[in-house]
């Protein structure tokens, strides 16, 4: 048989098994396809169970079962397109039913499903979307290397300053261009190294002197970013930091409290 179908704008490939209006398609299985192209040969004609399943299965027995279920597949494939027909009904004890006066046989043709017209606008706005997307791809991943490597400077520097400042065993020490503050409360003293003509903020300094260690702490301050590290001789530990300018104070409090936990 193999002939195509129209059913009003939907068209029904056989050998393709597809239901397509020229922007969406269904694909059908191999039953579904020829349980449709019997119904729509016959279509407003009544078609015995039997004869459905002989064409549908040829040689293989199969249950009324199987074909019921089968028919729902295949209805709910049609509703994707006409939502408030029911085009196949069913014949109690009888077989089913194709019921539309939209019908059109198109005979001899091997394709019959429209495919989406592509204008040239259509290509040269998804070459545009293309390109801004690969560009768009790029400069983030560019940016990512940049900070990446800003970061990894930021570190390494800290420390190798903080390592470099640290006291030794046989001697003190500090390098020439830093300056040494020393921070007393509660009965803890802080060092603080900071490079020389570098302020220390206020609330930073308070924060510092109200750690409960004898701490060494190294301050830097790089192209708007801190570079902050420290040192708990008593406890054998130091940890480093970066936090740039905005909240500096809240970020540094929040890391420290957790490097007492």
């Amino acid at each position: 048989m193999l002939n195509n179908y129209r059913i009003k704008n939907v068209t029904f490939c056989s050998n393709r098994a597809v239901l397509s209006n020229g922007e969406q398609q269904q694909e059908l299985n191999f039953t579904e396809a020829k349980l449709l192209e019997i119904l729509l040969s016959k279509v407003n004609e009544t078609v015995l169970k039997e004869t459905l399943k002989e064409f549908a299965w040829q040689h293989t027995v199969v249950t009324d079962s199987s074909l019921t279920k089968s028919i729902a597949k295949l209805r709910k494939a049609l509703v994707f397109f006409f939502e408030d027909e029911e085009l196949i009904i069913t014949i109690p004890r009888v077989g089913y039913k194709f019921v539309s006066n939209d019908v059109v046989t198109i005979a001899n043709v091997e394709t019959s499903i429209e495919e989406p017209i592509t204008t040239k606008s259509d290509e040269s706005e998804y070459l545009q979307t293309t390109e801004y997307e690969d560009k768009k791809k790029s400069k983030i991943s560019v940016r990512n290397k940049i900070l990446l490597t800003l970061s990894i400077l930021l570190i390494g520097g800290s420390l190798f300053n903080f390592l470099r400042l640290l006291p030794s065993k046989n001697e003190q020490f500090i390098a020439e261009g830093y300056h040494v503050t020393e921070l007393t409360s509660g009965g803890f003293s802080h060092t603080v190294i900071t490079r020389k003509g570098m302020e220390l903020n206020p609330k930073l300094s308070f924060l510092l002197s109200q750690q409960k260690c004898n701490c060494l702490f190294f301050l830097d301050k790089i192209s708007g970013h801190y570079n902050i590290s420290y040192f708990d001789p008593k406890n054998e530990k130091g940890k480093s930091f970066i936090f740039d300018e905005k909240n500096l104070v809240e970020k540094l409090r929040v890391n420290l409290s957790e490097g007492e936990q």
